[in-house]
C-alpha cells in the first residue's frame, strides 16, 4: 500500500517564516491556491481514503483532495504537528541564528523538547501509530478484493512530522537533508512483515504529491522499518474523526 504523506499548503506563519507548532493556523490564500493545484493534479482513480491532522490548516488542505477524489476525509490526531511550546510563534531564521545549537537539536534529536512541548521521539511515536492504524483500516476496508492491487492513500500533516518520519525511514546515511515544503509529499509504501508486523519504506520525499500516483521502482529493494519498533505506547492515533 502507498501512502502519500502531504504537507498542508501555505499559512500566514509559513510565509513569514515562523514556528506554529499545533496553533490551529488556517491556509492563507496562496495555500488555498496551492491545495486547489494539488488536488486538481490527482488521478480521480486509485485513491481510496485521504486522511489528515485534525489542525486547520491539514483539514482545509485535505478537504480539496477528498472532494476531487470523491473518496472519505478522515481525521486523525496522530498527524497533527508537534508541540513547540515556548517556540511557537517566534521567526525561525531569527531564533537559528541566536540559538544555533539548539535548532540544530530541534531537527536532528529525537530525545530534545522545547521547553514546554514534546520530544521529537514522542511525536515519531504517534505518527507511527496513526501510519499503522492508517494501514489496517484501509487493508481491511480492501479485504474482499482479493488480488487488487490497494489503492494509494492521502494522509495531510505537516512539517515537523515528515522531518521526524523521513530521518526514521531513511536509515543512517541516508537521511534527507531539505526539509518538505509546504505542499510537497513524501511517498511511503506500508506492508506486512512474515510474522504480521506492519514495516514501511521511504521512496520519495519533497516531490509533487501526483508524482507518487506512479512512482518508480527503485534499483534496490526498499528498506522496510517496522513501525510498531517507533511506536512507544498504543495511547496514540486512536481518534478518527469523519467530515
Amino acid at each position: 500500500m502507498r501512502i502519500v504523506l502531504l504537507r498542508h499548503g501555505e499559512t500566514d506563519r509559513n510565509a513569514t517564516d515562523r514556528f506554529q507548532g499545533q496553533a490551529d493556523i488556517p491556509l492563507n490564500d496562496t495555500g488555498v491556491r496551492q491545495a486547489q493545484v494539488i488536488a486538481r493534479s490527482l488521478s480521480p482513480d486509485g485513491w481510496s481514503a485521504v486522511y489528515s491532522s485534525c489542525l486547520a490548516r491539514a483539514a482545509q488542505t485535505a478537504a480539496y483532495a477528498a472532494g476531487r477524489l470523491g473518496v472519505p476525509h478522515r481525521r486523525l490526531d496522530g498527524l497533527r504537528e508537534r508541540d513547540l511550546g515556548t517556540l511557537d510563534g517566534q521567526g525561525r531564521a531569527e531564533f537559528a541564528r541566536r540559538h544555533p545549537g539548539t535548532m540544530r537539536r530541534l531537527l536532528t534529536d529525537p530525545d530534545y523538547a522545547p521547553p514546554g512541548g514534546e520530544t521529537g521521539r514522542a511525536v515519531l511515536s504517534r505518527s507511527a501509530a496513526a501510519l499503522r492504524t492508517i494501514a489496517e483500516a484501509e487493508t481491511e476496508a480492501e479485504a474482499d478484493k482479493a488480488g487488487r492491487t490497494l489503492p494509494a492513500v492521502l494522509a495531510v500533516t505537516h512539517g515537523g512530522v515528515l522531518n521526524l518520519l523521513t530521518r526514521a525511514l531513511a536509515g543512517a546515511g541516508a537521511t534527507p537533508e531539505v526539509l518538505v515544503r509546504t505542499g510537497a509529499a513524501v511517498c511511503v509504501d506500508v506492508g506486512w512483515s512474515p510474522a504480521g508486523r506492519p514495516r514501511a519504506a521511504l521512496r520519495r520525499w519533497n516531490v509533487a504529491p501526483h508524482e507518487c500516483e506512479e512512482a518508480p521502482a527503485p534499483p534496490v529493494p526498499p528498506s522496510f522499518v517496522d513501525l510498531d519498533s517507533l511506536v512507544l505506547d498504543e495511547l496514540n492515533s486512536k481518534e478518527v474523526t469523519r467530515t
